[in-house]
């Protein structure tokens, strides 16, 4: 997923510190607060759409640095998601480029939960508003991008639930679905 962010949102290039402001938004309908009167499905889907923002929470750190060990993402994802984003961020400082602002989650909807197995695992939707995130050059100028970019468009993740919480596995943007 992060790959096809940067797509959307070429690379640039900064050192800057992250921000203390980079926080993934989360429409109030798409964080849900696990509360006694939720079956637990509907918990567990609770729990997960919490631990999508939180993992967008950590990418925006992540990015803003250019390195994944200046955010605790390693606590949100695992697998091909902690991988991309890996690979991504070291893209990113090689190029001297990070990216500023945040993204919005809206309408953070899980679609699929699956408990026949040890480990309960769920498919998520969303829409992403990367529309405030700012690709910033090596002096941390803002880089122009193409005024046809697609700011808002449809996100899925599938998420495994571990013992010490859920874990995004895989995470793809769809910029052909706009939202």
């Amino acid at each position: 997923m992060a790959a096809c962010v940067l797509i959307a949102l070429p690379a640039c290039s900064s050192n800057k510190s992250p921000s203390n402001d980079a926080k993934a938004t989360v429409s109030p309908s798409a964080s849900p607060s696990a509360t006694k009167s939720l079956d637990p499905s509907e918990a567990a889907e609770a729990e997960a759409v919490k631990a999508y923002s939180g993992y967008w929470r950590e990418m925006e750190r992540a990015y803003a640095a250019a390195d994944v060990d200046a955010s605790k993402l390693k606590d949100y994802a695992n697998g091909v998601a902690l991988v991309k984003a890996q690979v991504d961020t070291e893209r990113m400082k090689k190029k001297g480029s990070t990216l500023s602002g945040g993204v919005t989650i809206t309408n953070a909807t899980v679609t699929r939960l699956d408990d026949s197995k040890k480990l309960l695992k769920a498919e998520l939707s969303s829409c992403l508003d990367v529309t405030k995130w700012i690709s910033l050059d090596k002096e941390g100028k803002p880089v122009a991008l193409p005024s046809t970019r697609v700011t808002k468009y449809v996100a899925t993740a599938t998420m495994e639930r571990w013992t010490d919480g859920w874990r995004v596995l895989t995470a793809q943007p769809h910029a052909d679905q706009p939202c």
